[in-house]
């Protein structure tokens, strides 16, 4: 390490650095454009022959020139170095003692001049205007043509933050629309040449950083000319990583719809923000295609404590968010999960050592997943854990309810096995009568109890016929058929089922009722819900549809009829709408349209109830999964229920609430993810499947698994969106309020422009044109004028700019700076 002196300041930086480097980590702000700190300079970039901006190629014209120098940069960045001539702080390289000056004003107008040079290929007419603050950049008060307006970016645009910062000289060539095509209907990004000032971050990122070499430089016309080395994106052979758009500085390249909602990690990795759990989504597949599958096993099982179920069972809503799905198929990210914890559970084990008892205990009423779920989390605290169930068997209704055809027995074992050897105890056949004999686990050595007896019991449904022999309720059904081996062979259907419910559930009681007539049999749905408001999911109501059930959308059971005390038919009325017009649940019907579905077994499938045996909340006592929300929840949902419910808890007996479990990631993601012929037009690997109309004459499992390399084929799909994150911020300019004293009124230049004077919310209390900015500001401070917070524009036309700001404070706060009234007249 080296020192030197910026600006006065002395900056550490290592030797062999630029001046920009020790600059950004000093805390000093020196204005640039073309620099980016996760970019490589702005040199030797390789030419390319010829570049795409839309359908038009543009050529290179710059004979034997086979890369562009750190000269054709923005060339903003100048500074002086011990005196002497301007150079570029990005390209030069810091000696001992060095000192640096970064203003002044020939530096200032050199600046000025080059970002002239800048603006005359980019609309900014919006930067100069007056009324820019607020704009909704839709209706101009300047009637500003819309071709040389700003684009919508222009309120969080880093080009305009450094022209407000370096200053927009008078001379400003006009901007010329290039009239440029815009590419067609191309996924996931927009692409807008007409705002391109060709700064070539995108075309580092994307060659230099990444590796693909979508993008490209060519000289024409005299100037360079960014644009892709293919008409589309796709056929660039584009990774859609997202990287050149992080880095644009304008509105050239930006995401599709906007950001999106919430936190910036949030819209950009949404597989995981959909994961109710919070899984590590991009980290496990992208372990899986570099064949680290105890990596990628160690990753899931973070954050899910039931990873082999889950595998097998997940509504994967990440699926329906991924990124890939608006270039082609979304990634296969469940099946991808199963092959992972398949082939690498028991390394991912064997590397998450448990801590050491803590010596407080935990009561959890409730085996399902959200019971497990806490159990695990708080096991890996430290805490011992009880677990009590009244199911002869542990898992809740994964282990009881799930038909096997979906989630083979042995699935959900492998899973309770290794909570058990995490030293939880898991007691079956518990039955609590009453609320208040759960709580008296508190006082028999327990320091916490968690109920998560989920949603134990079917729903019934009021309609004449329903004790019928022949009649079941969807969940019992489905615990009856599970029992034993999971054959199913205690219930006897006979071979016209009729099934009432909408749900997934009923599809499940459907196509489990299915295979109990031997596949022969006919299997008919009925549900209040249109096709399209179906509340199943849609592939699990395909599967369904193919294996022969008949769905029948839109009728709700009026009567069950039998003869001797069976059910012998079904009569349904024509649903005509579900739900009213705020949303909730009412039903109208048309009595006059009904139908009649013989029937040797009808099962109601319309939903599930909570439990009578639960506990008043209470010091200690506490709630998750479907106990606490009156669900139904998903299994992944109930296991991030028990999460959150694991970290109140060691909360409440006096830890931090931090309940993750660390394991070994493995070495940072490479950023470096190369070109791939063919990438955007990879199909989605095939989830081994068994045929329909043989499946449906047993309980063998519907699914299968990946072979390993089409799990490492799949995982090679994934745009890894999550690198996008690694790319640090730009510095931006520094806010332009200084505080309102002597030392930084030194700052302020001696020419002409505007003063403006804040008070501590920074509302101008004072908007002055002057000749001389700086005596002005000293006089204000001489006079001991009410402010804390001052800034400045240079302008030589400083009256014309006095107007326009006050008319802009005016359309603002309706009123003058500092509240009074008496100059508007002048104003005027």
């Amino acid at each position: 390490m080296i020192e030197i002196t910026i600006d006065g300041r002395v900056c550490p930086v290592e030797e062999g650095r630029t001046i920009m480097d020790a600059a950004y980590a000093g805390g000093v702000y020196i204005p640039a454009i073309c620099h980016h700190p996760s970019l490589p300079p702005f040199e030797n970039i390789p030419l390319a022959e010829r570049v795409y901006r839309g359908g038009t190629a543009i050529e290179n014209e710059a004979a034997g020139a086979g890369v562009i120098t750190a000269l054709e940069g923005c060339g903003l960045c100048v500074v002086s170095v011990d005196g002497g001539d301007p150079v570029r702080a990005c390209c030069t390289t810091v000696t001992a003692g060095m000192e640096v000056t970064t203003e002044g004003e020939d530096l200032r107008q050199l600046r000025r001049e080059r970002l002239s040079d800048i603006l005359a290929r980019h609309p900014h007419a919006c930067i100069t205007c007056a009324q820019r603050e607020g704009c909704s950049l839709e209706d101009c008060s300047s009637n500003t043509a819309r071709e040389d307006r700003c684009c919508p970016q222009f309120h969080n645009c880093e080009l305009r933050k450094v022209s407000e910062y370096v200053g927009v000289p008078e001379n400003t060539p006009r901007f010329q629309h290039p009239g440029l095509a815009l590419p067609g209907d191309e996924p996931l990004f927009n692409r807008d040449f007409n705002l391109c000032i060709d700064c070539a971050r995108c075309v580092r990122a994307c060659n230099q950083v990444r590796g693909v070499e979508a993008l490209g430089l060519v000289y024409n016309g005299g100037r360079l000319v960014v644009g892709s080395v293919a008409p589309t994106l796709v056929e660039s052979e584009c990774r859609f990583c997202g990287a050149c758009v992080e880095v644009c500085p304008t509105g050239a390249l930006s995401d599709k719809n906007g950001a999106g909602a919430g936190d910036r990690e949030s819209w950009l990795v949404p597989c995981t923000n959909t994961c109710a759990a919070g899984a590590d989504v991009p980290g496990y597949i992208r372990a899986v295609a570099e064949g680290e599958y105890g990596r990628a096993a160690a990753l899931i099982r973070q954050t899910l404590p039931l990873p082999g179920v889950l595998g097998h069972i997940c509504f994967h809503e990440c699926e329906t968010e991924c990124r890939r799905g608006r270039i082609d198929e979304p990634i296969a990210i469940c099946a991808i999960k199963r092959y992972a914890v398949d082939c690498g559970d028991e390394f991912a084990r064997a590397s998450m050592p448990v801590p050491a008892d803590n010596g407080r205990k935990v009561a959890v009423v409730g085996g399902g997943p959200a019971g497990l779920s806490a159990s695990y989390f708080l096991r890996f605290k430290g805490y011992r854990v009880g677990v009590f169930d009244a199911a002869q068997r542990a898992g809740g209704v994964p282990a009881t309810a799930i038909p096997r055809h979906r989630l083979p027995a042995e699935v959900m074992e492998r899973d309770l096995e290794f909570i058990s050897q995490l030293g939880v105890e898991i007691e079956t056949g518990r039955v609590f009568e009453n609320g208040g004999e759960m709580s008296a686990l508190l006082d028999d050595g327990y320091d916490a109890l968690l109920v998560a007896v989920g949603l134990p019991a079917s729903r019934t449904l009021d309609v004449a016929g329903s004790d019928l022999r022949g009649v079941h309720w969807g969940l019992d059904f489905l615990r009856s058929s599970s029992s034993g081996a999971g054959t199913g062979e205690s219930i006897e259907t006979g071979d016209n089922v009729v099934v009432v419910g909408g749900g997934n559930v009923a599809i499940d009681v459907a196509m489990t009722a299915l295979r109990l007539t031997g596949g022969t049999g006919s299997v008919r749905l009925f549900c209040l819900e249109s096709r399209d408001e179906m509340p199943a999911h849609d592939y699990e109501i395909r599967k369904a549809e193919a294996e022969g059930i008949e769905i029948n959308p839109a009728w709700g059971p009026a009567t069950i009829s039998g003869h001797n005390g069976a059910v012998e038919a079904v009569t349904f009325r024509r649903c005509t709408s579900v739900f009213d017009d705020s949303g909730g649940f009412a039903p109208q019907y048309d009595d006059a349209i009904t139908e009649t579905a013989a029937a040797t077994s009808v099962i109601l499938a319309v939903g599930q109830a909570p439990s009578e045996a639960v506990p008043e909340p209470a010091d200690g006592v506490f709630f998750a999964g479907d106990a606490a929300s009156q669900g139904p929840f998903s299994v992944v949902d109930a296991v991030a229920s028990g999460r959150k419910a694991a970290a109140e808890i060691d909360r409440f007996l006096g830890g931090d609430g931090d309940v993750s479990i660390e394991v070994d990631p493995g070495d940072p993601p490479a950023q470096w993810i190369g070109r791939v012929t063919g990438f955007a037009s990879r199909a989605r690997a095939v989830v081994p499947t068994e045929d329909p109309l043989k499946r449906r004459i047993d309980f063998r499992e519907i699914e299968g698994a990946y072979t390993e390399d089409d799990a490492r084929r799949e995982a090679a799909r994934c745009l890894q969106c999550d690198l996008r994150l690694t790319i640090g911020a730009v510095q931006l300019p520094p806010e332009r309020w200084l505080a309102f004293e002597r030392e930084m009124a030194s700052r302020s230049p001696a020419v002409a422009g505007v003063l403006i004077l804040a008070d501590g919310e920074k509302k101008a209390t004072l908007i002055k044109g002057t000749e001389d900015i700086r005596g002005a500001l000293e006089e204000k401070l001489t006079d001991g004028a009410a402010a804390e917070w001052f800034m400045w524009e240079e302008d030589g036309m400083y009256t014309k700019r006095e107007s326009e700001l006050i008319q802009a404070h005016l359309n603002r706060y309706g009123e003058m700076p500092g509240g009074g009234g008496d100059e508007l007249d002048d104003l005027f």
